[in-house]
């Protein structure tokens, strides 16, 4: 079957352009024709609040496409339109996540559903926005309302999806999880903890926490700076906090909490994005991964952790307890809470929980994989 994806691809970076790449590697494999239809730009530079919005992508993470679209470019939308058409594919996906994009899509998939038999499946993040956008609920409505299906990747999606759609057939809604990330080369071994943690100059032997992952408000790194005084108070020098990720907007305040929080010394910003290569290192060096979010519908982050067996210190917010199990791959504390936080970290150290979460990890992870998310997309298809 001849399937095709509009959206973002290399040399763009990011998540998003991950999924696709990884996805596209599972249809292949299954024996589909993926055409991907890409993003010629992705966002006006005043509108970016990142470092850069290209980035260097594993060569094994890439896949042949045809950069046309434009969020702002309403030509660009027509002429994606045509691609789409010329390729002819039984569907093309789409991956939703903020309302920025929602014109285009709108106007691309309009087209499709009254020019064509191309059946619309929209993947979806996020339908409920982290950020406020103007007319963001309207946009989305607009957006999603072309679609003939759509996969939510958590329970928590499904819900908005119904309060912001709420005409959808319950019969064009597949629920999927979100698949884990691999960033590992195909045939290359994954290195050992002490291999990445030199490769990284980190301590071989410190407790190591990792946030990996764009550095936004929602995010709540804040409060993790803030757990670490109590983390140094509990280890000394033998504790590590490892922020890792680009920093979207002011970068000053973080840096000013992180001097002013008394536990500097062991906290370590590798601040801009981090290329594909790279990646595999930092999960493999972490002890525990921990996303201290104070909103969220779901992490991509989460998946990349427990494709490594890393288990997650995450709050309960969102779809994230349908991931993180409580006790079992990890724990869940409440928002906001620095304390809560690093409370759960120093159980997971004192108790030594590392061997039993990550046999629970690679035992759940098994739920994620990109073949159930392939199926997933050949029910909408073919429906």
């Amino acid at each position: 079957m001849k399937l095709a994806f509009l959206g973002p691809a290399p040399p763009l970076r990011g998540g998003i352009v991950t999924y696709y790449g990884l996805l596209a590697r599972a249809l292949s494999a299954r024996g589909h024709e993926v055409f991907w239809a890409s993003f010629r730009r992705q966002y006006p530079r005043f509108l970016f609040p990142g470092s850069t919005q290209e980035g260097e992508t594993a060569a094994w993470l890439d896949h042949p496409n045809l950069p046309r679209f434009v969020p702002w470019s309403p030509v660009s939308w027509w002429r994606t339109y045509r691609d789409l058409k010329r390729a002819a594919p039984r569907a093309v996906v789409i991956k939703y996540w903020i309302p920025f994009f929602a014109p285009g899509f709108w106007a691309v998939t309009w087209l499709l559903r009254h020019r064509t038999q191309v059946r619309v499946i929209y993947l979806l993040d996020n339908v409920i926005p982290h950020e406020k956008y103007p007319f963001g609920m309207f946009l989305t409505r607009q957006a999603l309302r072309q679609g003939h299906g759509f996969i939510a990747q958590s329970a928590q999606v499904r819900h908005d999806l119904k309060s912001v759609l709420p005409e959808v057939d319950d019969r064009c809604v597949v629920e999927a999880p979100h698949p884990v990330y691999d960033f590992g080369a195909p045939g290359r071994p994954r290195p050992t903890r002490e291999e990445a943690r030199a490769k990284l100059e980190l301590p071989l032997a410190a407790r190591l926490v990792l946030f990996f992952g764009f550095i936004k408000p929602y995010k709540g790194v804040q409060h993790l700076v803030d757990a670490a005084p109590l983390l140094k108070e509990r280890y000394g020098d033998d504790v590590r906090v490892l922020v890792v990720g680009d920093i979207y907007g002011d970068k000053q305040p973080y840096l000013d909490r992180i001097d002013d929080c008394g536990a500097a010394d062991i906290i370590r910003l590798v601040d801009g994005f981090v290329p594909d290569e790279l990646v595999e290192s930092y999960f493999v060096a972490a002890d525990l991964v921990v996303l201290p979010y104070v909103s969220a519908t779901q992490s991509g982050i989460v998946q990349i952790a427990y494709n490594y067996d890393r288990p997650v210190v995450t709050t309960n917010v969102g779809g994230l307890p349908e991931v993180v199990l409580d006790g079992r791959t990890g724990y869940l504390v409440p928002p906001a809470d620095p304390v809560a936080l690093a409370g759960a970290i120093a159980r997971f150290f004192d108790e030594g929980m590392a061997g039993e979460f990550a046999a629970a990890v690679a035992a759940e992870k098994k739920k994620y994989s990109w073949e159930r998310m392939a199926e997933a997309i050949e029910s909408l298809a073919t429906r």
